[in-house]
């Protein structure tokens, strides 16, 4: 007998001697699939609950209003955990102050927040602070043993990726409003990079990375908004989206890594005749938007003179600058810093850095604000500190603790009194 060709779509089948018509069958095929999904999905969620020891990983930023984007109450991983502010922080922190707290509020960027390497592909490299090595914590620690007649709130209001002008933004919006004492901002790195690759007519507030994004979310016109709002709901509901999009990510990292040069000769250290001419234009134009960064740091402290906050500005520590006993794999981190970052990045953080400090130091004095140059920190520290350019590990996160209590130690010990 010959064999009957069938289409799938046109195929009934008889189930109780009644035949399934094709919609059915299609409905049926749109339940198998459902189910496959969830069943995934189901799958994922108890991986993230076995990792992570939640049922599902949130994704570390919101977006805000005012700041652009700002820590996830909602997220925490096997390292950092968020409070119910969105401050990396254990504990949460009431709006109400108690009489004999003293609150300091710590905020910065990645540094300062206490985020893992952005070389995970170098082994050996220490992992990511969890909340009780950060520098926060570590100060928190410091300042409740030499001062125990007081109850110190170290609060991490540090958010990944941030700059100045989000710093103040979120100043403004979300911290003032727990009536802090102190207010001590970790920052360098973010800022010089925008500096490096500024243009002309150079605006801060500018955040071209995620302009794009927050604009679909925020005013909603296309197709395109419907895709960007899709895509933020299913990562934040999603277990399996979410280690999809990770992946992805991940994959795209790689591509670039494996893009770069990381063989061949390296000239150790730059000098201005190694930048190309493209190269020695933007560093001109770079070295001329350097006061910008000058005149965030006043903004800021005018905000907290106008509350009688104390403020301490920090600028913190970058492998290139080091003087150091390079240890562990710092010597392998430094090399891929110029080779990932190239000769005009290098070249800027290594003689446009020490002039910002400079420009720092003076007007402090003249403006009166506190600024700490914490370029050398690790200059005598035998063990490794940093695990990528800028990102440190918990002991290095200790030892600036200390120089930043160091920095303040007169105030810290009047308030205790």
């Amino acid at each position: 007998m010959a064999a009957k060709s069938f289409d799938f779509l046109e195929l009934k089948l008889d189930i109780m001697g009644r035949p399934l018509s094709t919609a059915l069958v299609v409905a049926w095929n749109i339940v198998a699939v459902v189910a496959l999904l969830a069943g995934v999905e189901f799958t994922a969620r108890m991986i993230q609950c076995h990792r992570i020891g939640g049922d599902i990983r949130q994704s570390i930023e919101l977006r805000d209003r005012y700041a652009v984007w700002r820590n996830n109450p909602s997220f925490h991983d096997a390292f950092a955990r968020h409070n119910r502010e969105g401050f990396r922080r254990d504990e949460d922190t009431p709006l109400e102050k108690a009489p004999n707290n003293v609150r300091v509020f710590v905020l910065g960027a990645s540094t300062a927040y206490g985020a893992g390497s952005l070389y995970p592909d170098v082994e050996g490299t220490p992992p990511q602070p969890r909340n009780d090595q950060t520098i926060s914590y570590y100060l928190g620690k410091e300042l409740n043993a030499r001062f125990p007649s007081r109850r110190w709130e170290v609060v991490n209001a540090a958010v990944p990726a941030h700059r100045l002008h989000q710093e103040l933004a979120l100043l403004l919006s979300r911290v003032l409003r727990y009536h802090p004492d102190y207010v001590i901002c970790i920052d360098g790195v973010n800022d010089m990079r925008a500096i490096l690759n500024a243009a002309e007519n150079y605006d801060p507030y500018r955040i071209d990375d995620r302009q794009v994004e927050f604009d679909l979310l925020a005013n909603p016109a296309s197709f395109a908004s419907l895709k960007a709002f899709a895509s933020v709901w299913l990562r934040r509901e999603s277990a399996l989206v979410h280690a999809v999009q990770d992946w992805s990510t991940e994959r795209r990292r790689a591509r670039y890594v494996a893009q770069t040069s990381l063989t061949g000769p390296l000239r150790e250290p730059v000098t201005w005749d190694d930048l190309t001419a493209a190269e020695q234009r933007q560093y001109g134009i770079g070295a001329a938007h350097l006061e910008s960064y000058v005149r965030e740091i006043r903004q800021i402290h005018a905000i907290l003179d106008l509350d009688h906050v104390q403020g301490l500005f920090v600028l913190q520590p970058h492998i290139i600058l080091t003087r150091k006993p390079m240890a562990g794999t710092e010597p392998r981190l430094r090399e891929l810093t110029h080779r990932r970052e190239g000769n005009l990045y290098v070249y800027g953080i290594a003689t446009l850095y020490p002039k910002l400090a400079d420009a720092l130091e003076a007007d402090g004095a003249v403006a009166g604000y506190r600024f700490a140059n914490l370029i050398d920190t690790f200059d005598t520290v035998q063990t490794q500190a940093f695990t990528d350019y800028c990102h440190l590990t918990p002991e290095a996160d200790r030892v600036m603790a200390e120089r930043i209590f160091d920095s303040l130690s007169d105030s810290f010990a009047a308030r205790a009194r």
